[in-house]
């Protein structure tokens, strides 16, 4: 199902729906590659390849096909909508929202490496400007910052921080 209208789009969520249809549809994956190291530098390919390991993932262990528009249609449909969902509550750090229509996404729990791979481009387009918002942002906003039931069952039992927490964390040991 399309939207009506067509929706006015942020930069980051122009450059995710856009390589998603194109990586979808196998029409050649270096568009993508090309739009994402436009935007986000050097670190663009490997956001865009782990955006690749999204969606092989999502492939993987949805339990029904996703509509997705071919490269160039205005309109989302709702599946596309709730991708963007799940980078704009990775970059909120709502992971429990992210995790949620994750699971509305697959019809199962969410593996950890799906939801990691979602945080990982979240984060990479947010640190770059390219913001995306859920649609829902309150409820985003709202959601618990405690681990979430994928995260608990795949972490350590020591482990206290989230996927991305935790890359910010070894980043900044990395860089400092």
């Amino acid at each position: 199902m399309l939207d009506r209208d067509p929706p006015s789009l942020l930069h980051g969520e122009r450059l995710l729906i856009g390589a998603i249809r194109r990586l979808a549809r196998q029409s050649g994956c270096s568009g993508a590659l090309a739009h994402f190291e436009d935007a986000c530098g050097w670190a663009g390919p490997e956001a865009c390849r782990m955006l690749e390991v999204f969606l092989q993932q999502l492939a993987l262990h949805g339990r029904r096909s996703l509509t997705i528009s071919p490269p160039g249609v205005a309109a989302l449909t709702a599946d596309e909508r709730a991708v963007l969902d799940v980078f704009g509550c990775a970059q909120a750090e709502a992971y429990e929202a992210m995790d949620a229509r994750l699971e509305a996404l697959l019809g199962d729990l969410p593996p950890a490496p799906l939801g990691a791979a979602a945080c990982m481009v979240a984060q990479t387009l947010a640190a770059n400007g390219c913001l995306v918002e859920a649609s829902n942002d309150a409820q985003c906003w709202e959601a618990s910052t405690t681990p979430s039931n994928t995260a608990a069952q795949w972490a350590p039992a020591a482990a206290t921080t989230w996927p991305c927490q935790m890359a910010r964390a070894n980043f900044r040991r990395l860089f400092t």
